[in-house]
C-alpha cells in the first residue's frame, strides 16, 4: 500500500493502473477508501476521476461517490460532486439502487435535489417497487 500510496500522490496513475489489474474490485475499493481515510488527501478521488474518464465502468464511479461521501466528505462541493457521479451513474445502469443514491441528497440542508428532481425520481422507482421504502419517504 505505501508504493500505491507514493506513486499516487506522485501523480503516476498510470504506474497505479497497473498495478489495480492485478488486483480486484473490492481490494481496490478498501485500498483507496483506506487511503482517503488516512489522509484526507484529494490524490485519491482524482485518481478515481481519471479511472473513471479512462474506463467508463460503473464501479469507478460509485467509489467516487463513496469517497466524496464520506471520507472527503468534509470538502467544500465534496456532496455536488457526488451527485454528479450519482447522475453519471444512472446514465450508464439505471436501477433502483442508482435511483435511491438521488433521492439521498433530496432531504440534505444544501438543497442539492429540487422536490421536483425528487418526485419524477420517486415514481419512477415506485413504478418498479410500490413499497420502495426510499421512494415512499419522499
Amino acid at each position: 500500500m505505501e508504493e500505491l500510496k507514493r506513486n499516487l500522490f506522485q501523480g503516476k496513475y498510470e504506474v497505479i493502473e497497473e498495478l489495480c489489474k492485478s488486483m480486484d474490485k473490492d481490494s481496490i475499493r478498501d485500498m483507496m477508501m483506506t487511503i482517503a481515510y488516512d489522509t484526507e488527501n484529494i490524490s485519491v478521488y482524482c485518481f478515481v476521476q481519471y479511472m473513471i474518464n479512462k474506463t467508463q465502468k460503473a464501479g469507478w464511479i460509485e467509489l467516487a461517490i463513496d469517497i466524496m461521501l464520506n471520507p472527503l466528505c468534509f470538502i467544500e462541493g465534496a456532496y455536488s460532486i457526488a451527485l454528479f457521479h450519482a447522475r453519471e451513474l444512472i446514465l450508464l445502469e439505471k436501477s433502483i439502487k442508482n435511483l435511491e443514491r438521488i433521492l439521498f441528497f433530496y432531504n440534505k440542508p444544501e438543497k442539492l435535489v429540487d422536490e421536483v428532481e425528487a418526485r419524477y425520481i420517486e415514481k419512477e422507482i415506485l413504478k418498479e417497487e410500490p413499497n420502495n421504502e426510499v421512494a415512499l419517504s419522499i
